[in-house]
């Protein structure tokens, strides 16, 4: 049983009169209650309320509080995009045997769910696949197996919720072959995702799991097969779910792909094999709303499958929510998360939401601008969760610029109570105060003040200015630009440290007095570090157990490693032994030659056997008597002082 969950709505200013009309209100045009989704018919409600009218003057400050709600069996569409060249067909082996598992799982979080299936290889033309008409009839005849006839990309099934039918669609898919490593990811990722007809939904969050285990071709890559129209980024599947224009398109670019799956409002998991995890997570940087998984082999015991990735994935994405709105010239508009659950309170994030538990935000609302054009003056302002556009609360903005009743004098309200107390006559709005009397509604009387206006001087500095030069001085209090704050307007809430060209790092800190007040999962001058080490992680070890993780980045501490994760050795493995100057020092130790030998080696020694050289590279050095000279280099680590 829902909560009766109510919109609040104020406004700064209210019953003043203009021409026998209100200046300022608010009216709830649709208010409908945040409720769950009973079933895939029965679309869910998130966001309350709905549209709001507003009707405003400029610099009138509002305010409205709107509540958000991650609801019960939200709609849910995965699509599987799978690699199909041979050496992926274990995993797509395991993707069938694991259908029913992750429909359960899936289930537990939401019953709407819808599961879509596609594979993908590359261009059938010269250099990426061989043209040779048995080559095309089966790929893979060089290995003495039968293979599929080579594609870019084919869906092979509509979204649906049967198990039974995806299982049995992905157990039929035969892998296919190809020549060039690169594969036409970035083609099947814009298919799959800009392709209305294989069945996403309009409302509901679109999940794409693409499984590969090799890199992608990119935009002018076509042009070596004399491809060179641009790609279009748009849909182009046959009945039979072929893509047909993979030999007249070049390959997509990066930008096309962010740009489509942004537009879609789909997130991606890179589920890529170890060799692949870098290079996706470069492509994932672009891409908002994507994210990197390891892909294991099916056969690694207690490893994560397909199914765990999925599960964490969507756990993580009605785990946190980011409120958003469209700008609009002239509006200034600023969400606050302000419930106490949100970790990221007082910004437009929370996170360590749960489903069904409600949190509040506060949007504020000034018009900074009166358009000259009478038609400019009605804005709409769409305000949403990130990635989900279909749940959105619209503003409808009038702007009062001007009214008749300055020269109408039977519309004023002479010695009104509004002007405090009958200090000023009410005109169109506005507080017109008698002598000696000003501030919006005559409050303030210039005869209590003196001269000096002196609260408004900061005690203690030598200077006669008011409000530190950053506000203006109303009865005798001060009242700070934008920007500015403190009892005295001291307090600069824009000179903080930058990072990433935003004031205390955007949303992971906010100004204070000349002071970054960090996240709590933030620290430093301009809030720039994180105190998660996750950036630092590399195959599953903290800077490959090579150097420490300080402020997000890796600080590689054992010599010979390098990298932005410590992930590259220069002084192990084969790196070492195919170098012609330690070869020399450990002939010139063994053959016992002369002083110059020796120069620019390390420390040499001679002993009959090697003890003690675990992780190290033990290198071996054929003799021109037949024998082999073995030496290790060893890499003392010393600690700085």
């Amino acid at each position: 049983m829902l909560r009766d969950t109510h919109a609040v709505i104020t406004s700064t200013i209210s019953l003043l009169m203009c021409c026998n009309h209100l200046l300022y209100f608010f009216h709830l045009r649709q208010n409908e209650m945040v409720r769950d989704s009973s079933s895939q018919n029965d679309n869910a409600v998130q966001i309350q309320p709905q549209r709001v009218k507003i009707n405003t003057r400029t610099r009138a400050e509002h305010k409205l509080t709107m509540t958000f709600r991650a609801a019960n069996n939200f709609p849910i569409d995965i699509y599987f995009l799978f690699d199909n060249s041979y050496s992926m067909k274990d995993q797509i082996k395991n993707l069938a045997a694991l259908a029913n598992d992750i429909g359960q799982s899936i289930s537990t979080i939401s019953t709407n769910y819808l599961m879509g299936y596609g594979i993908f290889q590359d261009k059938v033309a010269l250099p990426y696949t061989d043209t040779n008409y048995e080559k095309v009839k089966n790929p893979c005849r060089s290995q003495g197996i039968k293979c599929a006839p080579p594609f870019e990309f084919k869906h092979i099934l509509n979204m649906t919720k049967n198990i039974k039918e995806f299982k049995e669609q992905v157990e039929k898919t035969e892998v296919t072959g190809n020549i060039d490593f690169p594969e036409g990811s970035i083609d099947a990722l814009v298919q799959a995702i800009a392709c209305k007809s294989i069945g996403w939904r309009d409302v509901g969050r679109k999940l794409l799991i693409f499984a590969s285990n090799d890199r992608f071709h990119l935009a002018g890559d076509g042009r070596l097969a004399g491809i060179a129209i641009p790609n279009d980024g748009k849909c182009h599947l046959d009945g039979a779910g072929k893509y047909t224009k993979e030999l007249q398109h070049d390959y997509p670019s990066v930008s096309q792909l962010t740009d489509i799956a942004e537009k879609n409002e789909v997130h991606i998991i890179f589920a890529v094999t170890q060799d692949q995890v870098d290079l996706f997570k470069q492509l994932s940087k672009r891409i908002s709303q994507s994210k990197v998984e390891r892909l294991y082999n099916p056969s690694d015991a207690g490893r994560d499958n397909i199914k765990d990735i999925i599960e964490t994935k969507y756990k993580e994405m009605v785990s946190e929510v980011e409120i958003v709105h469209t700008p609009v010239k002239g509006v200034d508009l600023k969400i606050k998360a302000i419930s106490d659950i949100c970790e990221k309170k007082g910004t437009n994030q929370c996170k360590g939401l749960s489903i069904g538990t409600s949190i509040r935000f506060d949007v504020e609302v000034i018009v900074t601008e009166c358009p000259s054009n009478p038609q400019d003056r009605k804005k709409e302002i769409t305000i949403y969760p990130e990635s989900m556009s279909n749940d959105k609360l619209v503003l409808d903005i009038e702007i009062v610029c001007e009214c008749g009743c300055n020269d109408d004098q039977t519309t004023w309200e002479i010695n009104s109570n509004i002007c405090n107390a009958g200090n000023g006559t009410l005109k169109c709005g506005i507080c017109d105060c008698h002598k000696d009397r000003f501030g919006k509604f005559c409050e303030c009387d210039s005869s209590e003040l003196g001269s000096s206006n002196s609260g408004c001087v900061r005690p203690g500095v030598n200077s006669t200015v008011q409000c530190s030069g950053s506000g203006t001085c109303e009865c005798g209090v001060c009242k700070c630009f934008e920007g500015f704050s403190g009892t005295h307007c001291e307090c600069n809430d824009k000179a903080c440290g930058n990072f990433r060209r935003e004031i205390c790092g955007g949303t992971n800190g906010r100004c204070v007095c000349g002071n970054c007040v960090c996240q709590s999962e933030y620290y430093g001058n301009a809030c720039e570090c994180p105190k998660s080490n996750t950036s630092c992680i590399y195959d599953e070890k903290v800077c490959n157990n090579a150097g420490t993780c300080e402020c997000g980045e890796c600080k590689c501490t054992i010599a010979g490693y390098t990298g932005k994760q410590c992930e590259n050795c220069v002084l192990c493995g084969d790196t070492v032994c195919e170098s012609t100057n330690y070869r020399r020092c450990a002939e010139c130790a063994f053959l016992k030659k002369d002083k110059d030998c020796f120069k620019d080696c390390p420390e040499t020694s001679l002993v009959t056997t090697l003890e003690n050289v675990q992780g190290s590279a033990v290198c071996s050095i054929k003799q021109d008597d037949g024998c082999f000279l073995f030496s290790v280099l060893l890499v003392l680590h010393l600690k700085q002082m």
